[in-house]
């Protein structure tokens, strides 16, 4: 709708000034928005630590610049407290307690399409825009009320509906993905050189924006304050095999840098918190047919899922879908179980798989599809494998 006020989310790269431009040629009413998530207000632009990544000096002066180009206001939100309370510490509690954390789509879901969205509202704005890579669609139900439906995006090397899944109905009415139908390196970065962009040829962040040189383990050392406590290194029959100086460093699925000797390739297969432990066995341990999944959030009509997922339980077939349990993974075909609650309330889902998967990690995110639609994820709590837990 031409004159409508939105707030486009500028990172400082390519995809989010592109999402600029292209809502500006479309008649949109833009405002451009930076999100100062850590560090301090002096950190130098040419600082090449994290504080000079994702929304930080360097960033929102290559943000404010683009701005200042496209001829757009800018504004600078210190969202530094509610990330650090929200996404950072959230990250840190999940390695202390022995899973490995998304903070990407942890932060998508309270900062970036949360908080954010509380921000441009408050600037009169009904709508924030990104340059995420996927697409919002809109439908008609039964009783003509409007559904929006999720989906990936047209450039399958750059899809990021799997970070997504945590926007909801009432916050999907009120985003917009420019870029959704859009290839990045045949469109837009081509079009972001001809229009002159001084981001055009900007390198992509890598890794966790806020852990330098994505070290977790000295990141969360120097957080709290203290190394972090050593332990064992066992087989899966419980055999000593070595120690540790931190079960953080470690993750499962992992073969180099175990630092025990072997006669043949040992993979993590667990992580024990409690007990302080890192579980080494063969590959073929890796492999898990289902897993269970909490804190689920649906991106699709809850009451709709609800009425197909309570019967699919009830008739012990299951929901068919499909899932994937990383980023850029090929979507697994599945049928989903409540374990318990409705799909309105639910605390728990069982996602069996038609085929074995391998390094399913508690912790991780579980993200459902309808072909290319999302309807929802959670967070893995513990893969099973017959009747053994493999527990991250």
């Amino acid at each position: 709708m031409a004159h409508e006020r939105i707030l486009v989310a500028m990172s400082g790269g390519v995809d989010s000034s592109m999402a600029a431009r292209l809502l500006i040629e479309q008649g949109y009413d833009c405002v451009g928005g930076t999100m100062r998530l850590f560090g301090d207000d002096a950190s130098p632009a040419t600082s090449t630590s994290a504080e000079a990544r994702c929304g930080n000096a360097r960033d929102i002066e290559d943000a404010r610049a683009v701005a200042a180009q496209l001829g757009i206001p800018f504004t600078v939100f210190d969202c530094r407290e509610a990330f650090d309370r929200d996404v950072v510490e959230a990250f840190v509690q999940a390695y202390e307690r022995g899973v490995t954390p998304n903070p990407c789509t942890l932060c998508n879901r309270r900062i970036k399409f949360g908080l954010l969205l509380e921000c441009a509202r408050s600037m009169g704005c009904g709508t924030v825009a990104t340059g995420h890579y996927a697409r919002v669609r809109t439908r008609l139900d039964s009783t003509g009320n409007p559904v929006y439906e999720l989906a990936k995006a047209a450039d399958p090397a750059k899809d990021q509906s799997y970070f997504l899944y945590g926007l909801t109905q009432d916050v999907l009415a009120h985003v917009r993905f420019p870029l959704g139908d859009l290839i990045k390196e045949r469109d837009v970065r081509a079009a972001a050189q001809a229009a002159g962009l001084p981001v055009a040829h900007k390198h992509e962040s890598q890794g966790i924006c806020f852990v330098p040189k994505n070290d977790f383990a000295t990141f969360i050392e120097n957080r709290r304050g203290t190394a972090l406590p050593e332990g064992d290194i066992v087989s899966t029959d419980g055999t000593l095999l070595g120690h540790h100086h931190g079960a953080i460093r470690y993750t499962v699925g992992q073969r180099k840098g175990l630092g025990v000797a072997a006669s043949k390739p040992l993979y993590v297969t667990a992580i024990d918190a409690l007990a302080n432990t890192v579980v080494l066995g063969d590959e073929e341990d890796l492999f898990a047919s289902t897993l269970i999944a909490e804190d689920w959030v649906w991106s699709a009509p809850t009451t709709e899922l609800a009425r197909a997922l309570a019967h699919a339980t009830e008739t012990q077939e299951g929901l068919p879908a499909s899932a994937q349990i990383r980023y850029h993974q090929p979507n697994q075909a599945v049928r989903l179980f409540l374990e318990d609650g409705d799909a309105s309330q639910t605390r728990a889902v069982r996602v069996c798989f038609d085929q074995p998967q391998r390094a399913i990690a508690p912790g991780q995110a579980v993200v459902i599809y309808q072909d290319d639609v999302v309807l929802g994820g959670g967070t893995i709590t513990r893969a099973l494998k017959g009747t053994t837990e493999l527990r991250r």
